[in-house]
Parts: C-alpha cells; structure tokens; sequence
C-alpha cells in the first residue's frame, strides 16, 4: 500500500466515522457514500485527496458522464451522477475543514462538483412511480375474504399501510405497545426496536383518507390480539406460524406467531400477493406514501397542515417539502392533533383546491428518500 493509499483511507474511515456518530446516517447509508469516495478514487487512480483543485472537480463531472455502466444507454443515469457528485462534494467540504487540508483544498473548488442547474432539474424530477389509485387499494382490501388469521393479518396490514404512510421496515417492527389505542397514536421509536430510516424517532396517527373502514379492519385486529394474550412488546403484524404440519416443515395456513419478521421481504410478499388475488397489478408498501400524498394533495391545507403532514410523514423539514415557512418549531404532538382535525376529501368538490405540480412533485421525491 502506497502513502497515498495509506493516508486516504485514513482519511476515508474518519470521514465514514463522522458521519455516522456527528450526523446519524444509518450504515446503509453510508455505503453509499463510501461507493461515491471510491469512484473518485477510481477516476483519480488513488491519487493523494490534498491534490483536489477545480480543474480535478471538472474532470470527475465530465468522467462520469462518459463512464460505461450496464444500462440501456451505457451510461450511468443523471440521477446516478447527481448522487455521485453531491456526496462527493460533501467528503472534500468535510475534509476541506480538516488539519493538512485547510491550506490545500480551497471551498469554492468544491462547489464545481455538481451538474448543470439544468442536469439537476432533470435528475431530481425522479421517474414515474406505479402507485396504486384509491379504487385500486379499496378493491385489494375488499377482495381478501376473512377465514383465517393470516387473512385477518393481511388486510389489517394492507389498510394500516394505506392510512398511515409508515414505511415497511417500521410495520414490521412494530410492538403492540407502540400504538395507543385510545389516542389513536403510533409511537415508531427506534428505543423500543422499531426500525425507521436513519432511527428517527416519528409520531404518527391515521390520516384522513375519506373511507373509515381501513382504519375499523385494523383495530379489530389490533383487538383480536390482545383477545389472544399479545402482550406489549408482541409484534402487532407478526409472522406466519411455522412449524410441522401434516408430517412436514413449513408454514401453517391459518396461524400467525408471535415473531417478528427478520427482514421486510416476507411482508413485501403479502402486498404481491393480495395485488394479484384481487387481479392488480403489484403495489409494492411504499407506493401506499405516494399515494398519501395524492389524497392528501386533494384537501386545502394550510401552511400548518403541510408541516403537520410532513412529521407524520417522518420529514423535519417542511421547508424542504413545500418551500413553506412558519412552523419549524411544531411538536410531534401538534403533528398528531392537527391531522387528526383534517377534513378528508369525500367528493362533492367544496373544498379542492390542490397543492401545486411542483408542491407535489417536491413532496414525492422527499418520501421516496425517508
């Protein structure tokens, strides 16, 4: 190993160390940041990080346009690039700030990683999303006829998702003493072992979404387990049973346990298979956030509403979600009360006045990140 090397992977791992215990990224998303570092290092051939200057900034932005990649096009997508290039520049404005350095890399050089204004806009618009419409999701809760707990299991997840937004991971970490039943609050804390992005600590309640009937299906399961002896820190959706049946291992048809799933993927399989039983297309769990934001894009709100909405949502920053200022001080209880006050969209038109293309655009690619 060279004394570059040798130096700049120091500097990576304290860099790695920084921004898991200064700035909380969870170590998923430090890989990423960790693979960004490593296509500089690869387009520099290692050279030492003190060498980094405009010139150098200018030449990765071009080199990662010109890159092979095993796409369609056989480059990397500009989504791809503007992701490269903004952790990138985070690492050297860090390491910028850092002794041996401060004489060496200048901040205004940092700023040249980065595309176009117009590169940016293009990359950032994110794709179309299949989400599943209203309709589509009534259709897939009416269609799971109840004859077993695993049904009873499936629906209440399937309607949890769709008025809640809560993502997948946090669903299946959830405790029965995460919910309060009487306030109608979910406490999603990463104390207590439920998995959020980047362990924030969210207080969430149902939204509005126009139809009671989600909302009834879930807390008669809820009810059903404490009937059964779930006690607080049981698993409100937990797995299928296993075990021997008829003489062999596998999964029971009727029963669930009392463990928690190990990973999201068994509970990724539920909504598959619900989507195609009511002959839809499949709606992964996340596509229930967006399609939050459609129903809620519906309602007038107030500029307190859009924040209320975002903490729910698990976003701090309403600033970033709709450009809007005024409430960066709301706790997460005048989160819960606020949209728990909302009026949901029924249909008779009174009251639509949508949030803007833009608004709503903006709010999209927010939850695609939490």
């Amino acid at each position: 190993m060279t004394k570059n090397t040798l130096e700049n992977e120091k500097r990576k791992r304290e860099f790695f160390e920084y921004l898991r215990g200064a700035e909380g990224f969870a170590e998923s998303s430090v890989h990423t940041f960790a693979e960004a570092v490593a296509q500089w290092q690869t387009f520099s051939d290692d050279e030492d990080f003190g060498s980094f200057d405009k010139t150098r900034s200018l030449a990765f932005r071009d080199w990662l346009k010109e890159r092979p990649s095993h796409t369609e096009t056989g480059r990397i997508s500009l989504t791809t690039q503007y992701n490269y290039l903004r952790r990138v520049k985070k690492f050297f404005k860090w390491l910028s700030e850092q002794p041996n350095y401060r004489n060496r890399i200048l901040k205004n050089d940092v700023e040249f990683l980065k595309l176009s204004k117009k590169e940016a806009r293009i990359a950032t618009a994110g794709t179309t999303r299949q989400m599943p419409t209203f309709e589509e999701v009534r259709e897939i809760i009416e269609s799971i006829l109840i004859r077993t707990e695993i049904d009873k299991r499936d629906r209440a997840i399937i309607c949890f998702a769709l008025i809640t937004g809560i993502r997948i991971s946090a669903i299946i970490s959830l405790k029965m003493k995460s919910f309060d039943r009487e306030k109608k609050l979910i406490d999603q804390n990463p104390g207590d072992g439920v998995k959020t992005k980047n362990s924030k600590h969210i207080l969430t309640t149902f939204f509005p979404v126009g139809w009671d009937t989600p909302e009834r299906y879930f807390l008669e399961w809820f009810d059903y387990l404490r009937s059964k002896g779930f006690q607080g820190d049981d698993p409100i959706f937990p797995t299928t049973m296993s075990g021997f049946f008829d003489g062999k291992k596998g999964y029971s048809k009727e029963f669930v346990s009392k463990d928690f799933w190990v990973a999201t993927d068994g509970a990724r399989k539920i909504f598959k298979k619900r989507c195609e039983s009511a002959d839809l297309p499949y709606f992964n769990p996340h596509s229930f956030r967006h399609l939050i934001v459609n129903i809620m894009s519906k309602t007038r709100l107030t500029e307190e509403e859009k924040r209320a909405i975002s903490l729910n949502l698990g976003h701090s920053d309403v600033g970033t979600t709709f450009g809007s200022y005024g409430y960066g001080n709301m706790s997460s209880e005048d989160a819960v009360s606020i949209v728990q006050k909302l009026t949901a969209f029924q249909g008779d038109g009174a009251n639509i006045i949508p949030i803007s293309d833009e608004e709503r655009a903006v709010l999209e690619r927010v939850l695609k990140r939490l």
